[in-house]
């Protein structure tokens, strides 16, 4: 009972159970108006239960014939002998119906059994061989169409669960990249100020250890909120504060109400560090850095302004030769497909860097 149940499909049966019982309602129906219209005599109850009969043994059959049709199915049996196997049961269906009314009819109402003769029975099976083909088609066509119809939204829902995983996949790769990347340059930064600063390499250290802290327990996150990220960003800008002291400044302006809006996890630090890391030259030894993110419709807009040497690369040049930047455009595509904006251009003696993508918020602020 157990192999069969898996063979059994409730909906589908249910579905050519209806489907059978509108054509049995509009069959009956068009029998009853020629009776009237031609005045015939005729036993109403009869009439009626033979319909109602009818309309059981085909839902019956058609059972068997959804099983049957999932077995193929799933047992990946040859078209040809597939054909074969409904062509037989097309023509079945007529001796099954009109065979099983006959022996019901014949214990049920014995006073009619003169009406049972075999020449009678071969007289109906050949008047309605062509109705019930026509009924097993249609059938047998739902059939397939709603196992076809099945198999194509599991076929879209594995592509959008794979889709997902290969998602998270890449999305804990490129993080897994940029993580050695940041800690190589501040302990980089570190180093370049032990000979010079003992004092404040011992104070960065510090730093680095608590900023640390903080990245690791986002790590396996691909996505937090505005607010933790610029704790992040604002733990990193005291440790670059603290080795190039007044020659770096920064502001920041963030409109209210985004604090639980969520963002790419170190979205922002990359950016600074760039800004930071090439925009000094000797022309340029004073970098000021200015964040300004604020809501515009539906998107979330991210503004990083820096003084400093201009940019002589295009958007495409840079993003090949720079690890940082090219991890923050992989992961917004990760993130966004194609519903986000990266550019970075010189305007006003400044360097400008703008992210553009929908806006989000943590489920903990919908809850609110």
């Amino acid at each position: 009972m157990k192999k069969l149940k898996k063979y059994i499909d409730f909906r589908l049966v249910g579905i050519l159970s209806l489907v059978y019982s509108v054509f049995v309602i509009i069959y009956s129906s068009k029998n009853a108006y020629l009776r009237i219209h031609f005045n015939r005599n005729t036993d109403w109850g009869y009439f009626i239960f033979g319909n109602v009969l009818d309309w059981f043994l085909i839902t019956v059959f058609m059972l068997f014939i959804a099983i049957s049709t999932k077995y193929l199915i799933i047992k990946k049996i040859k078209f040809i002998y597939i054909v074969l196997f409904h062509l037989f049961f097309s023509f079945f269906i007529g001796a099954f119906t009109i065979g099983i009314s006959w022996a019901v009819e014949f214990f049920t109402m014995p006073n009619m059994s003169h009406k049972f003769s075999l020449s009678d029975l071969v007289v109906s099976y050949v008047r309605l061989i062509d109705l019930h083909f026509l009924i097993y088609l249609s059938l047998v066509t739902i059939i397939y169409m709603y196992y076809y119809f099945k198999k194509t939204q599991e076929s879209k829902l594995q592509t959008v669960q794979l889709q997902e995983q290969l998602s998270k996949s890449q999305l804990k790769f490129l993080q897994s990249q940029m993580h050695p990347h940041f800690l190589f340059n501040t302990i980089n930064g570190i180093h370049s100020l032990l000979d010079i600063n003992l004092e404040k390499s011992k104070t960065m250290l510090v730093d680095l250890s608590d900023l640390l802290r903080n990245v690791l327990e986002k790590k396996d996150q691909n996505q937090i909120e505005l607010q933790e990220e610029l704790d992040i960003l604002k733990k990193y800008i005291h440790i670059k504060k603290t080795r190039f002291s007044d020659q770096l400044t920064f502001s920041l302006d963030v409109q209210d109400g985004l604090e639980n809006v969520l963002v790419p996890n170190m979205i922002l630090q990359p950016i600074v560090e760039n800004a930071t890391k090439h925009g000094y030259s000797e022309e340029h030894k004073t970098i000021a850095i200015y964040i300004a993110i604020k809501k515009e419709n539906s998107r979330l807009v991210i503004k990083i302004e820096n003084t400093g040497k201009p940019i002589v690369k295009s958007l495409a040049k840079l993003l090949k030769d720079g690890n940082g930047l090219n991890n923050i455009n992989e992961r917004l595509k990760t993130l966004y497909g194609l519903d986000y904006e990266l550019k970075i251009y010189n305007q006003s003696n400044r360097v400008i860097t703008e992210i553009t993508f929908p806006l989000q918020y943590a489920i903990s602020e919908i809850t609110n």
